[in-house]
């Protein structure tokens, strides 16, 4: 993260939450220790912290039932620990047990119920700090809720006043990682490069991020736009969040065919300056763009230029002189698709600029409001979900009780050697321990070097100087940046949380660098804790889940390649159907490498096959891109009717789809050589097509018209890429087989 990011994080939403639970925090606890209230202070602090961690981005509505879940489950969960405790130890161990393992398992509804999960799980652990308080448990409880309410009260009304805010930064995060995915993919199409395969991986994991930010912005905008209705700056944001969509499909496209346009041309690569000029000037305006977007500055634009198109047409006239026709012919509709790719992408990017200069805004482009729901993120909170994953199968049901197992190890061993705030050693299982191992390993490091870097720092300070007022004054912005990067930064955030704690413990005790070397010791022993748990206990390998996710993938290409053959069979502009198929390839897509990447983290005698599954998502990603090829050509060219083996050979690349997740058909046995016999009478429409052009030469007209060049670049196209399409199907079926 370069410092700019550092800088644009002070408009983000995590910047916002900051600001307003410090501001919770902070004036609780000042007035607190002032009028010698601490315990008071420290659990009216307690509800606003437990109400903080479901509040992450989305809708309003789910923001605050989020909030309101999360604090009756730590009021709930705190009354008991205390109820259970009066009863007997046996008990209170018994509930301990049930109560991680069933708040566990609220994770099967989504991200926001798993920040539910964890406010719970703190709510139990911290509850062993409050037994050491001399408060009744309802006057506890009481200011726990007041101070979840507050932290309510605080969050509506900034939420209410930065909405928007919000939204664009957001956006503008979007357009930044597009504009990242198209400079890694410039580098790799145009630059010879010894790091092919370290700029592929980072590639991959732009496109992981890209999903999770469409999938939250299509939350955040459909919603906005739904409730606020026609609004001038929420068509914007949501005109420019489309044009954004198909730079991204445009960005998939243009690679596709380029090793073959390198093997057509490798004599005149230095021809293709001008393509790679007018790829370069996309990426450099979606940058300026993101950038205007996150100050909320004005954007210069100038008028639209056909200047770089020009050039590039005559780069391809200047091959067709240098080769002689019919010789170049091939090679100049391969440039000349090129070109339209990445001119149509300029157009993009340079249409959504003109929407934000609020000069272009066409309401007509947007959905329906019937419509607009399809796209919107869904949770399904039925209890047929949570059946579902009671069993030994479901990873979320592993991890609840693998996180038991080692809550329950911790609490014995913090018992057993008696330390002074045990307790620790709980959080830092519950904050370490994730579903899969590779997080886990992570978050383990991150841990330990941020709590090791604060208690560094922090002992620096109390050593140095003995100033209560000091420690308090630092404490502050100490656990500001520290909830900044909470979701950002994990070790960031663990090492300012730290040095906040010891700030506050040293306004309140004496012998802080005693409890320093605790904080250290029991971060430690919960680290290890958590890192052998992960991997010993009711593991949850990639391996096993892998085809499953594999599958999912093809299914979505599937549903994608019908909806092209559909768009190229009505010529119609594109409908619900075909943006909610490409919107779901894109995303199995993201989830297909993002499991992948989680088994390259996993230790190596856990991964099997991975030359072969990595060939499987390469397989996938290469075929998804020459499907966002022929459907971004076909959405973006006048095309003619399709033909009798268009149709014959789409049908065939669905079966190697279909078979290739087990689905029964009873034609499959004709469907290779249907599909062989129309690619074949698709070569000869074709060469009788360049026939007809080489008679035109050889009759002296040179010129090619309008209506030849369209035929000869579409022909070539859709021949080329339903070629490479029924070839890859036959590779994933065989991969899969």
């Amino acid at each position: 993260m370069d410092i700019q990011k550092y800088i644009y994080q002070i408009y983000s939403f995590d910047f916002l939450k900051g600001l307003v639970l410090t501001f919770a925090l902070s004036l609780p606890l000042y007035l607190g220790i002032s009028y010698n209230m601490e315990e008071w202070a420290v659990a009216f602090a307690l509800g606003a912290f437990y109400t903080f961690l479901p509040n992450i981005d989305g809708s309003h509505k789910h923001r605050i039932g989020g909030i309101l879940a999360a604090l009756l489950l730590a009021l709930l969960i705190t009354f008991i620990s205390f109820l259970s405790r009066s009863i007997s130890e046996p008990f209170f161990w018994t509930f301990f047990g049930f109560c991680v393992f069933g708040v566990s398992l609220l994770s099967v509804y989504g991200f926001r119920a798993s920040m539910v999960a964890f406010s719970g799980h703190f709510a139990l652990i911290m509850s062993f700090a409050l037994l050491k308080s001399d408060l009744e448990i309802g006057l506890q409880l009481g200011l726990i809720c007041a101070g979840g309410l507050w932290y309510l009260v605080l969050a509506s009304l900034s939420h209410k006043i930065f909405e928007n805010r919000s939204a664009a930064q957001n956006l503008a995060d979007c357009i930044e990682l597009t504009a990242d995915y198209l400079k890694v993919k410039h580098q790799l199409l145009w630059n010879e490069t010894e790091n092919a395969l370290a700029l592929e991986q980072k590639m991959n994991r732009i496109q992981v991020a890209l999903n999770e930010k469409h999938e939250l912005l299509r939350e955040l905008l459909y919603q906005k736009r739904q409730r606020e209705g026609q609004s001038n700056r929420t068509n914007r944001q949501l005109l420019i969040f489309l044009e954004v969509l198909d730079v991204y499909e445009l960005a998939l496209a243009i690679n596709s065919d380029y090793e073959a346009l390198k093997a057509q041309i490798p004599n005149h690569l230095h021809l293709t300056d001008s393509f790679k000029n007018l790829s370069a000037r996309s990426i450099v305006h979606l940058y300026a763009l993101a950038e205007a977007i996150h100050k909320g500055s004005p954007l210069p634009l100038d008028s639209e230029s056909t200047e770089m198109k020009v050039l590039c047409e005559e780069t391809i006239q200047s091959y067709v002189i240098d080769v002689g026709l019919p010789e170049a012919r091939e090679g100049a509709l391969m440039l000349r698709n090129l070109m339209d790719y990445e001119y149509s992408q300029w157009q993009k990017v340079f249409s959504a600029k003109k929407i934000y200069g609020n000069i272009l805004l066409g309401t007509e482009t947007l959905l329906k409001r019937s419509e607009r729901s399809k796209f919107i993120p869904t949770q399904d909170y039925d209890f047929k979900t949570f059946k579902a994953h009671f069993s030994l199968k479901s990873s979320v049901f592993r991890h609840a009780l693998r996180l038991t197992a080692a809550m329950l190890v911790g609490l014995l061993v913090g018992r057993f050697f008696e330390h002074q705030n045990a307790y620790w050693i709980l959080l830092t299982i519950a904050v370490i321990l994730r579903p899969n191992f590779g997080l886990t390993k992570k978050r383990a490091v991150q841990r330990i070097l941020g709590t090791l870097g604060g208690a560094v720092i922090a002992s620096l300070v109390l050593f140095l100087f003995n100033s209560k007022t000091l420690f308090g004054f630092l404490a502050v912005p100490s656990i500001f940046v520290g909830l900044v990067f909470l979701q950002k930064n994990y070790r960031i955030a663990a090492t300012f949380i730290t040095m906040a704690v010891l700030f506050f413990y040293g306004v309140l005790v004496d012998n802080t660098i005693e409890i320093i070397k605790y904080r250290v010791l029991d971060t430690l022993i919960g680290a290890l804790i958590a890192f052998l748990s992960v991997y010993l206990l009711w593991p949850s390998w990639e391996q096993s889940n892998i085809k499953e996710i594999l599958d999912k993938a093809h299914n979505g290409c599937n549903k994608y390649l019908l909806q092209i053959k559909e768009l190229y069979t009505t010529k119609t502009s594109p409908s619900t159907a075909y943006l909610l198929a490409r919107k779901q390839a894109f995303l199995e897509n993201g989830n297909l490498m993002a499991a992948f990447q989680r088994l390259t983290e996993q230790p190596k005698n856990k991964q099997e096959n991975v030359s072969q599954l990595y060939a499987a998502v390469v397989l996938n990603q290469t075929f998804l891109n020459a499907l966002a090829a022929i459907g971004t050509y076909i959405r973006n060219h006048k095309t003619t009717a399709p033909s009798e083996e268009f149709g014959v050979i789409i049908r065939g690349i669905s079966r190697n789809l279909m078979r290739s997740e087990n689905v029964p058909n009873e034609k499959v046995d004709n469907a290779e050589r249907e599909s062989m016999e129309a690619i074949q009478r698709l070569d000869k429409k074709y060469a009788e097509l360049e026939k007809l052009r080489n008679m035109e030469l050889e009759t002296g007209y040179r010129p090619m018209s309008e209506e030849m060049q369209a035929k000869l670049q579409e022909g070539k196209m859709i021949r080329d890429h339903l070629k490479w399409l029924l070839g890859l199907s036959q590779n994933i079926n065989q991969g899969v087989s």
